[in-house]
């Protein structure tokens, strides 16, 4: 009984933890995660380590835990390297990036507790945030 409780106890550490959930689709949109393709929907959740690809006249919605929230539009590649916001810890890191497509983002509580702990990488540079709302594009 031991040995299956450590079992469990050692196993759960590696469980990877849901970050966002998807409030809206459109089209067709799927995210790899750890090597396979899987088609998401309204509901889905996202975890670290996620890339998200929105087809032709599809995009997403997201809100992720803190309340920051993501639009991509069509033909879109983003990847969540890493959103960890965990106040009562202290720990903050986000780390996004923008292959390609448009975006529109807007900081959610990371943005008042540590705006610093944020890139949002672009393929020419990454924008700071400062509890902000902004749209880009890559091509």
């Amino acid at each position: 009984m031991k040995k299956l409780l450590i079992l469990l106890l050692l196993s759960s550490s590696f469980i990877v933890a849901n970050i966002a959930i998807v409030k809206k689709t459109t089209g067709e949109v799927e995210i790899k995660r750890s090597g396979k393709v899987i088609t998401i929907k309204k509901g889905s959740m996202l975890k670290n380590g996620d890339i998200i690809f929105t087809k032709s006249k599809s995009s997403i919605g997201v809100i992720f835990d803190d309340g920051t929230t993501l639009s991509l539009g069509e033909k879109a590649i983003f990847v969540i390297h890493q959103f960890k916001v965990k106040p009562s810890k202290k720990e903050y890191k986000v780390d996004l990036e923008l292959k390609k497509g448009k975006a529109m983002f807007r900081s959610g509580k990371i943005g008042k507790l540590s705006p610093k702990s944020v890139k949002f990488r672009i393929p020419e540079g990454a924008i700071g945030i400062r509890g902000t709302k902004f749209v880009v594009e890559v091509k």
